[in-house]
């Protein structure tokens, strides 16, 4: 008979940490994103700029005013941008897509504690309130290669 070793989780351990791991998400969605942009032209780009960059400012920000050490370091609010970008029509105006950043790194991940703690995908969650928030805006979708003019 062999004795059981009763103890805390985690009960698996690895060297990886955050940040190794939310680079390989980064590096994982680049394809898609680059597929992104072929499709719908520099917009996309643009679009995913705007959202990586509005969710590393207000998780910065956010860390700031809830006098927390800074966890941007992590790259986890750069999956969160791109993931946003990539539920978003790429016709969307910035400042909607800013808002986005507030709503899924600010309401959604920080209010409940940070990476780990927050109950739904702050990315998704912010696609569905924006979709509440601004659906003539949320559902205007551009055809592929549009960009292009009229490409048979």
């Amino acid at each position: 008979m062999s004795a059981l070793t009763v103890e805390a989780s985690p009960h698996i351990r690895s060297s990886n940490t955050t940040q190794s791991v939310m680079r390989d998400v980064i590096i994982a969605l680049l394809p898609t994103l680059v597929a992104s942009v072929v499709i719908f032209g520099v917009n996309a780009l643009i679009l995913t700029l705007v959202c990586v960059i509005s969710c590393v400012v207000f998780e910065y920000i956010s860390r700031v005013i809830m006098k927390k050490p800074q966890t941007i370091g992590d790259l986890s609010a750069v999956v969160t941008g791109i993931l946003l970008a990539l539920n978003m029509p790429v016709s969307v105006n910035p400042i909607i897509v800013a808002f986005g950043g507030v709503i899924a790194i600010v309401v959604v991940k920080q209010m409940f504690g940070g990476i780990g703690q927050n109950f739904v995908n702050p990315a998704i969650a912010a696609r569905i309130i924006l979709m509440n928030s601004f659906p003539s805006k949320m559902t205007s979708w551009t055809p592929a290669f549009s960009y292009l003019g009229n490409v048979d």
